[in-house]
């Protein structure tokens, strides 16, 4: 006898325990019921013999029953052992069970619940590409969602295991190796970043990144002059300061004087300009080449004349070769330039004695 859906709740229970057949066009409507009333149990024996049933299983069963426990029992663990089930029963992939079952199953928030359930699920998928994107999702909801750090640092051990060269888990790991001080096991990460990059910029990143390690961690100057060189030539990063002391740590002064003339190409204004030339000057007279050296003292004068530092250069270089008259001229220049009344003082004391001194060497021997 098929059961009315007129009787009341009372009645009803009484005749599915009897065992009363339900038409099918009923079945919805009596769980609805059974679920308003919450007679739990016979709801769920009713969807469980759907369930157990290969001819008559469907997903959305499945889904009732998962979402009863979670949300109207809150046993969020019998809703994972349904859809562990669920998965095994019916082989959807991954992106399958997201879109078609879980999204019923719990809120969009409960990343409480989703962490759980997807935990679940994962020995149970069959590819590694719904493991990998799996873990992806539970290694967001650790790291943004939920601020599990055990937990995050598992998922990402997995990851990485499961796909080593997987790039959210390598830059992951990337900063935990950072913070640990663990630079040997950066430079390893780094290298595998770079060498799967998917865009081009990503490759010249984790190619500075590895020559900043190597120069400033691991004190391996000549790792990062080569990473530099061979991974950066066409960078838009701004890799100067690294190549230039990577360079300098090594006392390589044509590397230095390379790496200046190089980036003088590439700067725009004539105050940045007239110091790469003053740095210039500078690496030339430690190359003992003067006459170039004032050369590039007088470029860097020429496009910023107030800057003191290569005429002071200047005026050593002249003292030492004795061109007396080169530093009186020098000195008038400084003189002009310096703000300070004391510094303004002593270098017209100091030009005052020279022009006198320079002079008296000019009058020939009266006897």
């Amino acid at each position: 006898m098929d059961i009315s859906l007129s009787l009341d709740i009372n009645d009803l229970v009484f005749q599915l325990n009897k065992g009363a057949s339900i038409p099918e066009q009923h079945f919805e409507a009596i769980l609805e019921k059974l679920q308003d009333y919450e007679c739990w149990s016979l709801y769920f024996r009713l969807l469980e013999a759907q369930i157990d049933n290969p001819k008559k299983r469907q997903l959305h069963f499945y889904v009732r029953t998962a979402r009863a426990y979670a949300v109207h029992l809150e046993d969020i663990q019998r809703s994972a052992k349904i859809c562990v089930k669920l998965l095994k029963d019916l082989r959807l992939s991954y992106a399958e069970f997201r879109e078609r079952a879980l999204a019923q199953i719990i809120s969009e928030q409960d990343f409480e619940s989703e962490a759980i359930i997807l935990q679940a699920i994962l020995p149970r998928l069959r590819t590694k590409e719904d493991s990998v994107a799996c873990l992806e999702r539970l290694c967001l909801i650790f790291e943004k969602k939920k601020y599990d750090e055990l937990q995050l640092n598992r998922c990402y051990e997995r990851l990485i295991d499961l796909e080593p060269n997987n790039l959210k888990a390598l830059r992951y790991f990337k900063v935990v190796y950072t913070q640990n001080n663990q630079w040997d096991k950066v430079v390893s990460v780094l290298q595998s970043l770079f060498q799967n990059a998917k865009h081009i910029n990503d490759r010249y990143r984790s190619a500075q990144e590895l020559a900043a390690v190597y120069l400033y961690q691991l004190d391996q100057a000549q790792n990062a002059v080569d990473i530099i060189e061979r991974h950066c030539a066409d960078s838009p990063l701004n890799t100067f300061t690294i190549h230039y002391e990577a360079y300098f740590r090594q006392q390589n002064w044509e590397g230095c004087l390379k790496v200046l003339r190089n980036y003088l190409r590439k700067i725009d204004g004539n105050l940045n300009k007239a110091i790469i030339h003053y740095k210039i000057g500078e690496l030339e007279e430690q190359l003992n080449r003067p006459m170039d050296a004032e050369e590039s003292y007088l470029k860097s004068l020429e496009l910023a004349p107030r800057m003191l530092e290569p005429l002071e250069n200047l005026i050593e270089m002249h003292l030492e070769a004795h061109r007396w008259d080169k530093v009186l001229a020098d000195l008038g220049k400084l003189y002009e330039l310096v703000d300070d009344p004391y510094l303004k003082e002593k270098v017209r004391e100091g030009r005052t004695r020279l022009q006198d001194a320079y002079d008296a060497s000019r009058v020939p021997d009266a006897r």
